[in-house]
């Protein structure tokens, strides 16, 4: 009894850490854990989950307890991986498959991945469809897509790096904005910087965070809730200090030569 119970609750576990690392709401994970755990039949299952960790406690009917703590570090986006494993506890939970293959299943899961070279085309051309829909004319579009390319370079190397959001973020926005203010004053004056700065970091800007930060306060988790809205203020702030940095540091270099930014 008391091995099924460890086996159950390291499944619970498990399933709820790879869905928070994908970027699901907490509401949704602390559902699935509950769901497999109280298929034990136990009357004491619980779930406390956060934006960085996951406890889980359950008891059986010897008055024995098994509490298991993990903590997350890793968030990414990744809605297929969430799909995967709510197809897996809802097979489970509808005895359908055992526990230990529900256990092998989670553990050899493949998180669902597009082509490196599918992703970076996606990036540059959010950058620019989205320029357009701003009102960008093809110039601003092909300025944005330019800056789709440093977004490319600043994941790659962030890999290498390790940088946490808040440099990675402000890095590439002045990359950006600095772009597009450097081409307006050397080549194309009548440049709309506005629309072409604004669809370059689209890719860039907190929509999950917030989507999940309303939902989970939606659910009465507010502690959830008010940390993935600080998630995104912190977010939103280092793309305006790195957009904001860009714009001066170009001014303040072309105004140095005649005819440049006044």
């Amino acid at each position: 009894m008391e091995d099924s119970c460890r086996i159950l609750a390291d499944t619970a576990v498990l399933a709820g850490e790879i869905m928070l690392k994908a970027g699901a709401e907490t509401c949704r994970v602390e559902d699935t854990i509950r769901r497999i755990l109280h298929t034990s039949g136990f009357e004491h299952c619980e779930a406390f989950v956060v934006t960085t960790g996951i406890i889980v406690t359950l008891e059986d009917p010897s008055g024995e307890m098994i509490s298991l703590s993990r903590r997350v570090r890793e968030k990414s986006t990744n809605l297929g991986n969430i799909d995967l494993v709510n197809t897996i506890s809802r097979r489970f939970c509808q005895e359908e498959v055992s526990l230990e293959e529900t256990y092998r299943q989670l553990k050899e899961l493949k998180p669902v991945a597009y082509p490196a070279w599918l992703t970076y085309l996606c990036m540059v051309a959010t950058a620019a469809c989205f320029t357009w829909i701003l009102g960008g004319s093809a110039a601003e579009c092909a300025v944005a897509a330019i800056n789709g390319f440093y977004f490319i370079g600043s994941r790659i190397l962030n890999r290498v790096l390790h940088l946490n959001d808040f440099v990675f973020n402000m890095v590439a926005s002045f990359l950006m904005s600095f772009t597009c203010m450097a081409i307006q004053a050397l080549w194309l004056p009548a440049l709309q910087t506005e629309p072409a700065i604004a669809g370059s970091i689209m890719a860039l800007l907190p929509g999950l965070a917030m989507t999940n930060g309303i939902r989970d306060t939606l659910e009465g988790d507010y502690m959830s809730g008010g940390a993935r809205m600080i998630e995104a203020f912190v977010i939103a702030a280092s793309l305006a200090l790195g957009i904001g940095a860009g714009m001066e540091c170009c001014r303040r270099l072309f105004s140095l030569w005649e005819g440049g930014i006044p």
